[in-house]
């Protein structure tokens, strides 16, 4: 284990912990009122009265002391923190995907400041009383170059948005594939239903501007002394177009004198163990200097140390590395990594280098993402299976091969179907028996319950095969199952064609130790209490047995059966720390 002494990274560090939390925090409070404007918009195709209405009632909410430092803050913190994580970069090579949420985002303050400015800037500063009548009328009567301008700050911000929130997400456990796709329709739905209503309302206002008495009236509501009051506007949202500009130029500044400055310091040589050499200007990371270097060099997560597929063994080194970050510490300990070990990611060499990729540099993000959603790796807590036939070797050896391998078709066959049936997921083959994983989709009590299902189902099918086979067969065919319920690592794991998902950890060690378990105990099923309980099952407590398995200190309590139905066919409610009665054994 990694036993490097755990340094808490300055506040400044772009890679800090109050950095990234300011960063996401401030820009879900920003996407949230996004998505609110979007919503209040689409209601203009059911009628411009409901849109205005609605958007009349939020108005005062939106306004309070509260709701404004909260949203212009957020404002602030996000465009402050963008200018300086410009200043603060080493180089400007970037990902697509990345220059595209940085140029929307820097776009965004320009095409909306007509906006802002002239809505709660006016309002807040001359007494404007603005409304959607008023901002309809002016984007689509009066300045229909500003409704452009308008539309397109919109979507710049529902871009960055979507692309922001799915970077956030994308490690989260709730990120599921199903729910990815229902944010996709979300994000590609919202913008257009919102621009049709906008679009749909303007067609009712916009006619009412060659109406005399009505633009009496409106002018009257607006509160405005004379026309100077347009002008004025118009002087300040240059001003702070300027201000934006200088911000924008001060942070450019600051990263070429920044670049210049790192030019001024000897270059770093970085040896490779398999002969790639590298020689780069100090300040990057070892992945960046990697890259620049055109050296291929793992990065599942991108670069930002929520893996540890860039790591590397430090062989020599001429200035020590400042000690790991207490996030690179995290990860190096979950992979139990020894001393001299550490994440490319994470790691800014001071000198020359002699290191070690650990990982295959074709591990990649865009290549691991394409097979499935597991690609990556993630923990999942589900119910490990284990079948296997008794004494088949026996029975084998008086049979032909090919008579072997129909027998071992036929059973296959009948026992994945039960496992499928039963919404479980064969996970190999191994000879005369197989592993099968449950709750992999959808819930782990769930998938406890369909193991115990698909057990007895294994059984009756397994019936029925002999009863088909009965003159072919000396003996029955006789079959032990273990479960075990506990949580695993799932990942895409093998090489080309025989790449598959598959289950990984203490866990499938256990559930294997079990089948094992049924030859000893005299039983056909031997199932875990983890499992019964994360199934909901409460047993007659006398069939319970506590036995030892190898690898284990302690012993497993199990339920050694004949068929499922005898740990009781009615499930009992699951309750809230159902989950949690389960011990990762």
């Amino acid at each position: 284990m990694n036993t490097a002494t755990v340094k808490k990274l300055p506040i400044w560090s772009t890679r800090s912990a109050l950095w990234r939390n300011l960063r996401i925090g401030s820009g879900l409070v920003l996407f949230a009122y996004v998505c609110v404007h979007f919503s209040n918009h689409a209601l203009g195709l059911y009628s411009a009265e409901l849109m205005t209405s609605v958007g009349d009632w939020l108005k005062p909410i939106k306004r309070t002391l509260l709701v404004s430092i909260i949203l212009y803050g957020a404002l602030l913190i996000h465009f402050s923190l963008a200018l300086a994580s410009i200043a603060l970069r080493t180089n400007l090579k970037m990902p697509t995907r990345d220059w595209m949420q940085l140029l929307s985002g820097l776009a965004i303050p320009f095409l909306l400041s007509g906006h802002v400015i002239g809505t709660r800037y006016a309002s807040s500063f001359y007494g404007l009383v603005d409304g959607y009548t008023y901002v309809l009328l002016s984007t689509f009567v009066f300045a229909p170059f500003s409704g452009v301008l308008d539309v397109l700050g919109l979507l710049a911000a529902w871009i960055h948005g979507c692309v922001g929130m799915h970077m956030w997400a994308r490690f989260k456990a709730w990120y599921s594939p199903n729910f990815m796709q229902v944010s996709l329709v979300i994000a590609a739905v919202l913008p257009v239903l919102s621009l049709a209503g906008y679009l749909s309302a303007a067609r009712e206002i916009a006619p009412l501007a060659s109406d005399g008495e009505f633009l009496e009236a409106y002018y009257a509501r607006l509160n405005i002394p004379d026309d100077s009051i347009w002008a004025m506007l118009a002087d300040d949202k240059q001003w702070a177009n300027m201000a934006l500009i200088a911000a924008i130029g001060v942070a450019l500044a600051a990263f070429f004198i920044g670049v210049l400055w790192r030019q001024r310091h000897k270059l770093i040589e970085i040896d490779y163990l398999d002969g790639s050499i590298t020689r780069q200007r100090m300040g990057p990371t070892l992945l960046e200097i990697s890259k620049r270097g055109g050296i291929g060099h793992a990065n599942v997560c991108g670069g930002r140390g929520r893996c540890s597929t860039c790591r590397v063994r430090v062989l020599e080194n001429a200035v020590d590395l400042p000690p790991a970050s207490p996030e690179e510490a995290r990860v190096l300990s979950r992979v139990r990594a020894p001393e001299d070990v550490r994440l490319a990611c994470q790691i800014r060499p001071q000198g020359n280098m002699k290191v070690m990729r650990i990982l295959p540099a074709e591990t990649s993000l865009e290549n691991a993402l394409d097979v499935e959603p597991f690609a990556t790796g993630t923990e999942r807590l589900v119910t490990v299976m284990f079948a296997d036939l008794r004494n088949f070797t026996a029975t084998s050896e008086a049979k032909l091969p090919f008579d072997v391998v129909y027998l071992i078709n036929q059973f296959s066959n009948a026992m994945g179907q039960a496992v499928e049936t039963n919404g479980g997921r064969i996970d190999k083959f191994l000879g005369d028996g197989f592993m099968a994983l449950f709750g992999v989709e959808g819930d782990a009590e769930s998938g406890a319950r369909n193991a115990l299902a698909a057990s007895a189902a294994m059984l009756t099918a397994l019936n029925a095969l002999n009863e088909r086979l009965a003159g072919d067969l000396e003996t029955p065919l006789r079959i032990g199952v273990g479960l075990h319920a506990g949580t695993v690592i799932l990942g895409e794991m093998g090489y080309g064609t025989a790449r598959r998902l598959t289950a990984l950890g203490d866990t499938v060690n256990v559930a294997s130790r079990l089948e094992s378990a049924t030859k000893t105990l005299k039983c056909t099923v031997c199932v875990s209490q983890d499992t019964t309980n994360l199934a909901g099952y409460m047993p007659d407590e006398s069939r319970l047995q506590s036995i030892s398995v190898r690898g284990k200190r302690t012993k497993i309590p199990v339920y050694g059966v004949s068929h499922p139905d005898e740990l009781g066919s009615k499930p009992r409610p699951i309750v809230q720390k159902g989950k949690h009665d389960v011990v990762n054994s």
